[in-house]
C-alpha cells in the first residue's frame, strides 16, 4: 500500500483544497495519471499519482483542506481489498497528527450532506455549497447546459443563510485582544466565502503592508517614441504576435533591474538578499482573483521573447493552467491598469519582492516643448514605483525610475 500526499506546488504553499476527485475507490490508476483536482493559493491544477495501483482509500474528501505532505488517498495492488467508507475517518485521524488536518474535518462533514454526484457544477460552486451545507441537487444551474456556477450558489446562500458556519470562527476572535473581531454580516446580506487565492492575497498583502515600510516615486514618461516603434514592429505581424506597450515596459524594467540590484532584492533575516536573476512578474486579472506569472531572465530576453512569453503566460492564466513553475521566483512585479483608463495608482509590494511598478494609461496631454514656451500634444504615461525602505532609499529609487523612463523614451536602445 502506498500513500498519496498533498504535493507542494510553490515555496509558500502550506495546504491545498481538494476540489474534486477524478478517481474513486476501486479504480485502477497508472503512474502519471491525474487523480484529483486541487486548488492552491494561486492555481487550480490536476495532480498525478507517482505509483500504479488501485485506489484503496480516499482520506481527504472533496471540499476539505489538507496540509502539504498530508495523506489524501492510498493505493494498493490490483485486486487488494479496499477500505470501506466508515474506515476512512479513523485512517485520516491516524495520519493527521498536525492540527491543520483536524480543522479539515468540519468541511468533510459538510461534504457528506452535499450530493453532487452526476451534477454539473464549477469547482468554486461545489466548494461554496460544501462550506454552507447546501445540496447541489436543490440548486438550479444557470450556466451552460444547466451547469451550476458561483452566482447560483451565492443566490442559494442568500435565501438560506442559516447553515453558514463562518460566525463560529468569528466568535473566537475576542480571544486575541489586540485584534478587533470582524463585523457580523448584516441581516439579509450574502456572505461569499474566501477562495484559497483570495485568502492568500489577503494574508500576503496585509503582511507586506504591515511589515514593509512602503514609499513611492512617480514619474511621467513621453511614450511617443515607444508608440512609433511599436507601430513599426507590429505592422507585418499577425494580431496574436504583436508587441504590447506593457511588453516594452516589462523589458525596460528588466534592463533597469540588472543595473540596480537593490531593486531586485529581498529582505531576509540575515540581511538583504540580492537575487542572481531578473525575473519580472506580470499581474494578470482572472475571474477568481489576481495572479502574477513570472517572465524569467527578463533582462536577457529580446523584446520579442518577452512579448511571446507574456502572451503564453497570460493565456495559461486565463485558462486556469498555470503551474507552480510559472508562479515562483519573481523578483519584481509590473502591474498595469492602463487598459481600464486609470491614470495613476499605488500598488502594494508582493512579498518577498522589494518593489512593484504601477503603470497607468497613456493619455494625450498638452506639454511644453523642451525649454520653450511652445505647447504641444504628447502621449504621456505615469508610472509609480512602490519600494521597501528597509532595502532601498528614495534617491536610488528615483534613479531607477529615471532609467526606466530613459529606456522607454529611447526604446531602440533595448533592441541593440
Amino acid at each position: 500500500m502506498a500513500d498519496i500526499t498533498m504535493p507542494k506546488m510553490g515555496f509558500d504553499m502550506t495546504e491545498g483544497l481538494i476540489v474534486r476527485w477524478l478517481k474513486k475507490v476501486g479504480d485502477h490508476v497508472n503512474k502519471g495519471e491525474a487523480i484529483a483536482e486541487i486548488e492552491t493559493d494561486k492555481v487550480t491544477i490536476e495532480i498525478e499519482t507517482f505509483v500504479a495501483g488501485t485506489i484503496s482509500e480516499i482520506v481527504a474528501e472533496a471540499g476539505s483542506r489538507t496540509p502539504v505532505g498530508g495523506v489524501i488517498a492510498r493505493t494498493g495492488e490490483a485486486g487488494a481489498a479496499v477500505a470501506s467508507k466508515p474506515a476512512a475517518a479513523p485512517a485520516a485521524v491516524a495520519v493527521a497528527a498536525p492540527a491543520p488536518v483536524a480543522a479539515a474535518a468540519a468541511p468533510r462533514a459538510a461534504v457528506a450532506t452535499t450530493s453532487s454526484t452526476g451534477l454539473k457544477a464549477s469547482p468554486i460552486a461545489k466548494r461554496m455549497a460544501s462550506e454552507h451545507g447546501l445540496n447541489l441537487g436543490d440548486i438550479q444551474g444557470t450556466g451552460p447546459s444547466g451547469r451550476i456556477v458561483r452566482d447560483d450558489v451565492a443566490a442559494a446562500i442568500a435565501g438560506n443563510p442559516t447553515p453558514v458556519a463562518r460566525p463560529a470562527a468569528a466568535a473566537a476572535a475576542p480571544a486575541a485582544p489586540v485584534v478587533a473581531p470582524p463585523p457580523a454580516a448584516a441581516a439579509g446580506a450574502t456572505v461569499v466565502p474566501l477562495t484559497s487565492m483570495r485568502r492568500t492575497i489577503t494574508r500576503r498583502l496585509t503582511q507586506s503592508w504591515q511589515s514593509a515600510p512602503h514609499f513611492y516615486v512617480s514619474m511621467d514618461i513621453d511614450m511617443g517614441a515607444t508608440l512609433e516603434l511599436r507601430k513599426q514592429i507590429n505592422a507585418p505581424l499577425a494580431k496574436d504576435q504583436q508587441v504590447s506597450i506593457n511588453d516594452i515596459i516589462v523589458k525596460a524594467c528588466g534592463v533597469a533591474l540588472a543595473q540596480f540590484p537593490y531593486l531586485n532584492a529581498s529582505y531576509v533575516e540575515e540581511g538583504i538578499q540580492l537575487n542572481p536573476n531578473v525575473n519580472v512578474s506580470i499581474a494578470v486579472a482572472i475571474d477568481s482573483g489576481l495572479v502574477a506569472p513570472v517572465i524569467t531572465n527578463t533582462d536577457s530576453r529580446s523584446l520579442g521573447g518577452v512579448a511571446r512569453e507574456a502572451k503564453r503566460l497570460i493565456a495559461l492564466a486565463r485558462d486556469g493552467k498555470l503551474g507552480a513553475e510559472n508562479l515562483s521566483g519573481g523578483t519584481f512585479t509590473v502591474s498595469n491598469l492602463g487598459m481600464y483608463g486609470v491614470s495613476t495608482f499605488d500598488a502594494i509590494i508582493t512579498p518577498p519582492q522589494c518593489a512593484i511598478l504601477a503603470v497607468g494609461a497613456v493619455r494625450r496631454t498638452p506639454v511644453f516643448k523642451g525649454d520653450s514656451n511652445e505647447v504641444v500634444a504628447a502621449n504621456i504615461c505615469s508610472i509609480t514605483l512602490s519600494a521597501d525602505h528597509r532595502i532601498t532609499d528614495g534617491a536610488e529609487a528615483a534613479r531607477f525610475v529615471a532609467e526606466i523612463k530613459r529606456l522607454i523614451e529611447n526604446p531602440l536602445s533595448m533592441l541593440i
